[in-house]
């Protein structure tokens, strides 16, 4: 009984192993093409194109040799919307025998997507499930009479079991922001258990361009699907990546994403989809990271919460937390990524963050630093970025504590540091040291762009005075380089001068001052070797330390009263001004101008403040009190160094040369012949111009000498013995070495 049981059995299986190997030949599924390509076309309100349909035994499917859907009217391009170069259907048995196949599963090798986003932004793939509009439909036939013949049902909905993707490929092309086509291959992906009307599963794995495993998976549970909206399709999933690149992202985000801009990416992430609204919540870390060509060596951390819109592209953070290194950074605002560029409108915050960490990202923010330039401190900053994001507009506030930038010889430190951003920035600070210059009580606006710093107009108490101006400080050369255009008032002259020059403990008093320099931020030495440069200034009530310029008057002239004068150890001055063209440290006037206890003085030429090296024409207006307590008849050769004018003050022409701490006094002898030969000489009043004549004894008498002179500025004959009255007038010398004929004595 087994025995035949097992025979019947074999033979049952052999007939239906019989059957299947002749069914294909039995059995045109071929026929069925035009049918199907027609329903499919009009389905998908796209032209559709199958190939040879053939039927398969082992598993029971239907191959169809290549599929091509077109691109949807108003996508105009050379490449279809899909194609693929073998499709396998499996059906099931009786519906094939029935002459109405049905397809459980359909599996897709090689398959080829063309994505398009037209310039209204509208994706091809939106209206992938929407009919073809039909035309104008002609009036209903009377319905026949009843025959109480049963009516064929309506057709079934297409239902599918599952639908797989191997190695597929997908471009895209974004004409609204004109980003070139980006093509993903290696595509792979599982649809199962969908059907009209109802929820079904999608698997997908892709490898992204570029090097690393570049991997992106998805695993959604999505629908049901919305007929003629396709984007607008349900979908909550589960998306990760493992090293996958930033730029090869970027077309999906187009705009979003800076130029020069790349990660390596990795992360997961929840994602909900309902309308035209997107829920993502999750986490990333981005490393090798470059922002607009800037590399960052740390890697970058975040967590967020965020919501999209679409069409519009409208990214909103409900919260953000990201790590720069290990500065911790807060976010919430919007991101408008449909925009060209994208339009931001995002709040940072960060609270004891850390400057020498910040300082390793600046690059990347539009702040360069030199390799050299150490930064310590930290940072609080309560920040809004507005606006386009290639030219975004600061709103908010940074402190910076204990701020310290050193580089080279150069250093800056600042205790609190304030900044309430606007565009610009208004910048507030207790104090503010730069090398030796110390400004406190600091307020400016301030902007930044590509590693130049701008404070204008700033005004500081600046060494006991008040500035008022521009500072301009570019960051970007090992030493940074320093600019100011600003008026001083009440400085402390001697604390300026120390910081800026040699000439410490040299020159005291008030100064006011307006200036245009530049200079690099070095030791005050080093700083006046690389001062460039005007600057107009006066010093009042104050004092020339360690140069008695009466006493070295006098030993010019030869003076014999002059012992008040020659117990002091500098020179005291009402006011000392005058106007500097500096160039590399050296410093260049023709209109210096002094007020002395003693009188007035004029100087031009050059004063070096890298070593105090001093070249200079001076001329010396004595007053006429003084004039005549210097000696009177008792000068010994004062005709050779010295000529009256005629409101009786002695006048001095002298070379001061050297350097400024030991200075050397000669006569000037051009200078007194060309005061002759013009018979012009300055007063106290105005030593700087020659507008009063020589006194007229002087030229005139051939033997009155000094007591001329003298008897000039009295009122009296001059006395002498006649020995005296016969020396040659050593005027007529002078001026008989410039071709005047000297009369017979």
């Amino acid at each position: 009984m087994r025995r035949r049981l097992l025979i019947v059995v074999a033979a049952i299986v052999a007939v239906i192993i019989v059957v299947l190997l002749i069914l294909p030949s039995l059995i045109d599924v071929d026929k069925y093409r035009p049918r199907i390509q027609a329903e499919v076309q009009t389905k998908l309100g796209r032209p559709v194109t199958l190939g040879k349909l053939t039927l398969h035994v082992f598993p029971l499917s239907v191959g169809i040799a290549g599929v091509t859907i077109g691109q949807s009217p108003g996508f105009p391009s050379q490449r279809p919307f899909a194609t693929a170069s073998d499709v396998s259907a499996s059906v099931a048995f009786w519906s094939l025998v029935r002459g109405e196949p049905q397809i459980k599963s359909v599996q897709l090798t090689r398959p080829q997507i063309e994505l398009i986003r037209n310039a209204d932004g509208v994706w091809n793939y939106s209206n992938a499930t929407a009919p073809a509009p039909a035309p104008p439909a002609a009036p209903a036939p009377a319905p026949p009479p009843s025959t109480g013949k049963q009516q064929p049902a309506a057709p079934t909905q297409f239902t599918l079991d599952k639908l797989t993707i191997t190695d597929g490929q997908v471009a895209v092309t974004d004409l609204k922001t004109n980003q070139p086509r980006a093509v993903y291959d290696h595509i792979d992906a599982k649809l199962t258990n969908f059907a009209p009307g109802q929820p079904f599963n999608l698997n997908l794995a892709a490898h992204l361009p570029g090097q690393g495993k570049q991997l992106l998976s998805f695993d959604a549970k999505v629908g049901p699907l919305q007929t003629g909206n396709t984007a607008a399709t349900p979908i909550d999933g589960h998306l990760s990546l493992e090293e996958a690149s930033l730029a090869s992202l970027g077309h999906f985000f187009s705009g979003a994403i800076p130029n020069n801009t790349d990660a390596v990416m990795s992360g997961k992430a929840d994602l909900k989809s309902q309308g035209n609204s997107i829920s993502c919540k999750g986490d990333l870390k981005l490393e090798q990271v470059m922002v607009r060509g800037s590399k960052i060596s740390d890697p970058i951390q975040a967590n967020y919460d965020l919501a999209i819109t679409r069409p519009q592209d409208l990214i909103q953070i409900k919260s953000g937390e990201l790590k720069l290194g290990t500065v911790p950074v807060s976010l919430s605002g919007e991101i408008d990524a449909g925009a060209t560029p994208s339009n931001l409108n995002v709040r940072l915050n960060t609270q004891g963050a850390s400057l020498a960490d910040l300082a390793r990202l600046a690059g990347a923010f539009g702040l360069s630093l030199s390799p050299g330039t150490q930064v310590k401190g930290t940072l609080n900053a309560d920040v809004t970025a507005k606006g386009p994001m290639n030219d975004p507009q600061f709103l908010g506030s940074l402190l910076l504590k204990n701020l310290d930038i050193s580089g080279g010889s150069s250093n800056v430190r600042v205790p609190d540091l304030n900044m309430q951003l606007h565009g610009g920035a208004t910048i507030t600070a207790s104090s503010i040291t730069a090398q030796d210059i110390v400004l406190s009580n600091v307020r400016a606006e301030g902007k930044l762009a590509n590693g130049v710093i701008q404070l204008s107009p700033l005004t500081a108490n600046l060494f006991g005075g008040t500035e008022n101006g521009t500072w301009t400080l570019d960051t970007r050369p090992a030493t940074p380089l320093c600019s100011v255009n600003a008026k001083l008032t009440g400085v402390d002259t001697n604390q300026f001068l120390s910081a800026t020059s040699s000439l410490k403990n040299t020159l005291y008093g008030s100064l006011a001052a307006d200036g245009n320099l530049s200079f690099a931020l070095s030791s005050s030495t080093d700083l006046a070797r690389t001062l460039n440069g005007t600057l107009g200034f006066n010093v009042t009530n104050g004092e020339l330390k360690n140069v008695n310029i009466l006493k070295a008057l006098s030993a010019v002239g030869k003076f014999t009263g002059s012992a008040a004068a020659q117990g002091q150890s500098g020179t005291p001055l009402k006011r000392l001004s005058g106007n500097l063209n500096i160039r590399n440290g050296v410093a260049n006037t023709n209109d210096l101008i002094a007020t002395l206890n003693e009188g007035s003085l004029s100087a031009k030429g050059a004063l070096n403040l890298v070593n105090q090296g001093v070249n200079m024409h001076m001329t010396a207006v004595l007053s006429n009190g003084v004039s005549q307590q210097v000696g009177g008849s008792k000068i010994g050769g004062y005709l050779n160094s010295a000529l009256a004018n005629n409101k009786g003050e002695l006048v001095m022409p002298v070379l001061v040369t050297g350097n400024l701490s030991n200075p050397t006094f000669t006569p000037d002898v051009n200078a007194i012949a060309e005061m002759k030969l013009k018979n012009l000489l300055p007063t106290s009043g105005d030593p700087g111009k020659l507008s009063t004549g020589i006194i007229g004894s002087v030229l005139g008498n051939k033997t009155g000498g000094l007591n001329g002179v003298l008897g000039a500025i009295q009122g009296k004959q001059p006395a002498g013995n006649k020995q005296q009255q016969q020396q040659q007038n050593p005027i007529d010398s002078i001026l008989g070495s410039f071709g005047k004929k000297k009369k017979k004595q």
